[in-house]
């Protein structure tokens, strides 16, 4: 498939201050042979201006337009728009889907005939790397915990040193080693915290342990050996990771838990009960809070409450937003890896970093665990 045109979207997700492709890339896309189309105002918000895209040789455009002439639709989030209406055969639509959230609509798409490609669903293959949206993104919000925690805590993360002594230093824990739980340890360790981890993967523990973190090994926490592997375990140990867990916290400061398997709800692993037996003043953020819940038992997402004893919980909820300059840029490059892989390949589900990241494409709905969701949903319904 050579795509000829692209398009990108203005969000209208409210908070939302990404943009798909900042001007500064549009070159490397022009010399792939694309044409890029930008919906006006798409970049404000990242503070890049009209005016920066056209300089870069953009078409700064109105939305119907946009879909009009674009091959390929470029956006941070699934777009707000009438698949039969404005959407058309053969267009492809790249972002972070989570397609499991929107099913229905993903029907549609795959009724249109449209091609849709999840950014947050990269294959875990080296060559996939510079297309996995969902992994820059993750970085970004882990770095963004650790300083929103960093903001509630009445103290400083490293020790102080005074004529009367050693300040003792905020003491971190991280639940889940994966981007946005590596970044944390990045980070956290970076503004002088000890940094304990929690991960089940030998990768992830590996990478966590190569940033300084001590690896904490919890009762019924065994090995597995990837992420596809997390499911099982989860369920068959989740009450004895829990137990560990409600002892461990109590020696720390900082928790952040960033414990999200793909394909299904996130693990409850902190209770109620445990979070108010926490040091007064403590904080606790949940990476993986979203609509379907999160680490944290009852935590919701986009918000910060006091919980009893003094603590703070937050549910953190696409906390790359609030760094639109740095995550916009992380994206974009995730955009161009892709591009450049459509240009060069005849059939995206023929492709081995492509095709797992596919949602729709020819009519069909080609993300699994999806399928099965509008399969199961049809099947209730008693439809034939």
């Amino acid at each position: 498939m050579t795509a000829t045109t692209v398009g990108v979207l203005r969000e209208t997700v409210p908070g939302e201050r990404r943009v798909a492709l900042v001007p500064d890339l549009v070159p490397a896309v022009g010399r792939l042979g694309v044409t890029v189309l930008v919906e006006s105002g798409a970049g404000a918000p990242a503070g890049h201006q009209d005016t920066e895209f056209r300089a870069a040789d953009a078409t700064v455009t109105r939305r119907a337009e946009l879909l009009r002439r674009a091959d390929v639709l470029l956006g941070i989030h699934p777009p707000n728009l009438d698949p039969t209406r404005e959407l058309r055969p053969g267009q492809v639509l790249a972002a972070l889907l989570r397609p499991q959230r929107i099913p229905y609509l993903v029907r549609q798409w795959a009724d249109r005939g449209v091609t849709a490609i999840g950014l947050d669903l990269a294959p875990d293959l080296p060559a996939a790397y510079p297309l996995d949206a969902g992994a820059s993104q993750a970085r970004v919000a882990g770095y963004r915990a650790v300083l929103l925690a960093a903001g509630h805590l009445d103290r400083c993360l490293p020790p102080w040193g005074t004529t009367d002594g050693l300040f003792d230093p905020v003491r971190v824990l991280v639940v889940g080693a994966g981007p946005a739980g590596l970044q944390a340890i990045d980070t956290a360790r970076r503004l002088g915290a000890p940094v304990d981890a929690v991960e089940p993967r030998p990768r992830e523990r590996a990478a966590a342990a190569a940033l300084g973190a001590r690896l904490s090994d919890l009762p019924g926490l065994r090995p597995v050996a990837d992420e596809g592997e997390l499911g099982e375990p989860l369920d068959r140990d989740r009450s004895a990771w829990s137990a560990g867990l409600a002892e461990a916290v109590l020696r720390y400061d900082l928790v952040v838990t960033a414990l999200a398997p793909p394909g299904r709800p996130p693990p409850v692993l902190l209770h109620g009960a445990t979070v108010a037996r926490l040091r007064r003043g403590s904080v606790l953020v949940d990476l993986a809070a979203g609509p379907e819940g999160g680490n944290v038992e009852g935590v919701l997402p986009g918000t910060t409450t006091a919980a009893g004893g003094g603590v703070t919980v937050i549910g953190a909820e696409d906390l790359a937003a609030q760094a639109p300059g740095t995550a916009s840029r992380a994206y974009a490059h995730n955009v161009l890896a892709l591009l450049d892989r459509l240009t060069h390949t005849g059939s995206p589900g023929a492709d081995p970093v492509l095709g797992p990241m596919l949602v729709t494409d020819r009519g069909a709905v080609r993300h699994e665990p999806t399928a099965r969701l509008l399969m199961a949903a049809t099947a209730v319904a008693g439809l034939p």
